[in-house]
């Protein structure tokens, strides 16, 4: 229990790195997006008849392996590899998460994009970087626009919660 919570302490101090290269001094943590992905996910799990508790926690523990590996932006892990990077999230997972089988199933499902409730918490990820991004746009930082170019050309923005949602907004 101790490393769990050591763990999720860190989180709140771990900031998300794409901001800061883009010159944000203090940008959101990954708690604060994670928060966010797990609000907009659980909303649209209840909207859309899905398994709201699934949801709920795949969102709350999406970055969790951070905490341990940190938070690699995109244009890094392509460059590191992706299988990879996705190795080294399994094993900080495992680690994390030792005898709580049904959580690392989880993990594995949300990964693997098994399930419908998987591929709408992947979809609000990329849903929550582009909100985000339109936040620090207006706030003065127009380099956060390639972020938002780049979550548009993704598949996220082609999932149907997620298309009639940014047509909403």
């Amino acid at each position: 229990m101790k490393t769990w919570i050591e763990d999720l302490y860190k989180l709140k101090d771990t900031f998300r790195e794409g901001w800061r290269r883009i010159g944000i001094d203090r940008p959101e943590s990954v708690t604060d997006h994670s928060y966010a992905v797990a609000l907009i996910a659980w909303r649209l799990a209840r909207e859309n008849g899905l398994d709201e508790r699934r949801v709920l926690l795949m969102a709350l523990l999406h970055d969790f392996h951070e905490a341990r590996l940190g938070d690699i932006p995109s244009p890094d892990k392509r460059q590191i590899g992706m299988e990879t990077v996705l190795q080294a999230e399994r094993e900080t997972e495992a680690a994390q998460w030792i005898g709580d089988d049904d959580i690392l199933d989880l993990l594995d499902e949300l990964r693997e994009k098994e399930s419908d409730e998987a591929r709408l918490v992947e979809a609000v990820d990329g849903l929550e970087l582009l909100l985000q991004a339109r936040r620090y746009v207006d706030q003065g930082h127009p380099a956060a626009k390639e972020f938002i170019a780049s979550v548009m050309d993704s598949p996220a923005a082609h999932h149907p919660s997620i298309e009639k949602l940014l047509r909403e907004l």
